[in-house]
């Protein structure tokens, strides 16, 4: 069975984070750390985005309520990649990230 897809966004904060200094290293279908942001005070869903352990910026607050709500219980049932590059673009629209949710690796 494949993943399926669940969604896709431009990462929030890019600008403001490791992203820039990190931008000539990626590629696409480059992975893409998803992290509960338990101490955001700004945003309760706060889903922090990293990119070889370095914060590159969040899931955006219109999109992340469902993510963060699995991640804060306990599941590890997602895949985000790199999805865009898109360099002459404003910083918070250069990069967008696609997240799979990660087919069953069970045994029938």
């Amino acid at each position: 069975m494949e993943n399926t897809f669940f969604k896709s966004f431009h990462i929030a904060g890019f600008a403001y984070y490791q992203g820039a200094l990190l931008f000539s290293e990626m590629k696409i279908g480059s992975r893409i750390e998803l992290i509960a942001d338990e101490d955001n005070k700004y945003d309760s869903d706060a889903v922090e985005l990293r990119f070889n352990g370095k914060k590159i910026g969040h899931i955006p607050k219109n999109a992340n309520q469902e993510i963060s709500k699995i991640i804060r219980s306990g599941y590890d049932i997602f895949e985000a990649v790199i999805q865009q590059l898109s360099p002459e673009e404003h910083p918070e629209h250069q990069v967008r990230v696609a997240v799979f949710v990660v087919a069953d690796q069970q045994d029938d």
